[in-house]
């Protein structure tokens, strides 16, 4: 019989102590049953590891913790734990988020400076030196901005929301593109610069709105999905969400 309880305890004492009714009388838990510390028996499941029956540790970081000095603080204890374990048994980690955090971390910052530097040399050669710097600022300006919304909102940085992010660098150049292009053409055709950045943005910026919004109503059953899924993968809408209409409001 499982018998789960909402208090903590944190030593067999307490469980002895437990009270139970039982016709009309009230009896203490360790008045019927020995109190001990062990192993299931019959076991419900066995864990091997390299062929060899292991024992599993779970660590589970708390929200707002950052993974990475995690992983340095885990792997400080765990040379701690490996100096005063007995002959014969070993301790070795089977998994390591830490890991897949730098990797997203690192994928994250190549992809981004791999498209900044499209970006910048497609501009330049297509557009011209000072077109060019201004379509390339709009993704470092963007992004600036969506850290300081994700900061605001509570939404940390972990697997999804940097590939959220990634999704979103491949979007975010469309509309500073669409601008400068639509002023260039005017100031090509004789209009003086007021005239063509205000021709530029009434003449773009409804249709150029209703491609981002759009592009976020794509995300919005993973954004709203009452499931594990959704749960877990919620925050890629919300993110390029915000990267989309800060794109947009930039431009």
């Amino acid at each position: 019989m499982f018998i789960r309880l909402d208090g903590a305890y944190d030593d067999l004492q307490k469980i002895r102590d437990t009270p139970i009714a039982s016709s009309g009388r009230t009896l203490k838990l360790g008045d019927i049953a020995e109190i001990k510390r062990g192993y299931e028996d019959p076991p419900a499941f066995l864990i091997h590891h390299g062929g060899e029956p292991s024992l599993v540790l779970g660590i589970v970081m708390q929200d707002g913790w950052n993974g990475l000095d995690l992983g340095r603080a885990l792997d400080a204890e765990e040379t701690q734990i490996a100096r005063e374990l007995p002959a014969g048994v070993q301790f070795t980690k089977v998994v390591d988020q830490a890991v897949n955090i730098r990797e997203a971390v690192d994928e994250f910052m190549l992809k981004f400076f791999v498209a900044l530097a499209v970006i910048m040399i497609v501009s330049l050669i297509s557009l011209g030196w000072r077109v060019g710097i201004v379509v390339a600022a709009a993704v470092p300006l963007t992004l600036a901005a969506v850290f300081v919304i994700m900061l605001i909102t509570g939404r940390v940085f972990d697997r999804i929301t940097l590939g959220a992010l990634v999704i979103a660098l491949g979007l975010l150049v469309d509309d500073a593109i669409i601008a400068i292009e639509m002023m260039v053409v005017k100031l090509e055709e004789g209009f003086d610069q007021v005239t063509a950045a205000g021709y530029a943005w009434s003449h773009t910026a409804a249709p150029m709105l209703a491609g981002t919004v759009v592009t976020i109503i794509g995300f919005t059953p993973v954004g709203f999905a009452r499931s594990t899924a959704g749960e877990y993968a919620g925050n890629i809408f919300w993110i390029v969400g915000y990267a989309l209409i800060v794109s947009w409001l930039w431009q």
